[in-house]
Parts: structure tokens; C-alpha cells; sequence
């Protein structure tokens, strides 16, 4: 009886052991297309981030996984450099919704862009 409660234990940790932990966010290439952002403007084109940022959210939504802090505004920032205020708007609000600690941030940089609409500015 020993035997068998002492393998089945072994064999318990042993599974849950190779499962390993699963990642609490789904990076994808968003590192990367910071860093090449602030590193090599040249090599990350607003339109192709963009690109490569909405298909890292469908991979993500398709795996169940969450997607990180800051991508969406990340996003929305890529959408003002390419003057889509209306998309910007969207992703800047999905941040906040997601990450409510972004609350502050995401409600400063909505109300610059309407100030700057209202005013006339870029």
C-alpha cells in the first residue's frame, strides 16, 4: 500500500511539473517593435508596426491569451503618427478598459488629442 501511495505521488509531481507555468501575457514581437521604435526609427514604420501589433492581438485572442499593458496604447500612438485620430481613440480606450491603472494616462492623452482637434493642431 506504501508502494503505491509513494509512486502515485511521485507520478503527481512528476505531471504537474512538466506542464510548467504558462506566460500571464503574449508578447509577441511588441518588445521588439519598441525597441526598433525608439532604436532604428528607419526600421519600424508606423504602418508596419501597426501591422504586426494587430496580428500579435489575433494570435494572442486565437491562443487565449491576454495581451500586454501597454499595447493598445502603443497602438493608438502608432494610429496619431499615421493621423487616425478615430483609431487612436479606440485603442487608447481599450487600454483603459483592460488596464484600468492606465486610467490617468489613457484619459491625459484623450483629452490632448481633443484639445488639439478643437485648436486645429496635429
Amino acid at each position: 500500500m506504501k508502494k503505491i501511495l509513494l509512486t502515485s505521488l511521485i507520478t503527481i509531481g512528476l505531471v504537474g511539473c512538466a506542464a510548467g507555468p504558462q506566460p500571464l501575457y503574449s508578447w509577441g514581437s511588441y518588445t521588439q517593435q519598441t525597441y526598433l521604435m525608439y532604436n532604428a526609427p528607419e526600421k519600424a514604420m508606423p504602418n508596419a508596426q501597426i501591422t504586426k501589433l494587430e496580428a500579435e492581438i489575433e494570435k494572442a485572442k486565437g491562443k487565449n491569451l491576454v495581451v500586454p499593458p501597454g499595447l493598445y496604447a502603443h497602438l493608438g500612438l502608432l494610429y496619431l503618427q499615421e493621423n487616425n485620430a478615430q483609431k487612436a481613440t479606440e485603442y487608447f480606450q481599450l487600454e483603459r478598459q483592460v488596464y484600468p491603472e492606465s486610467t490617468v494616462l489613457m484619459d491625459r492623452l484623450l483629452q490632448k488629442m481633443s484639445t488639439n482637434v478643437g485648436s486645429g493642431k496635429s
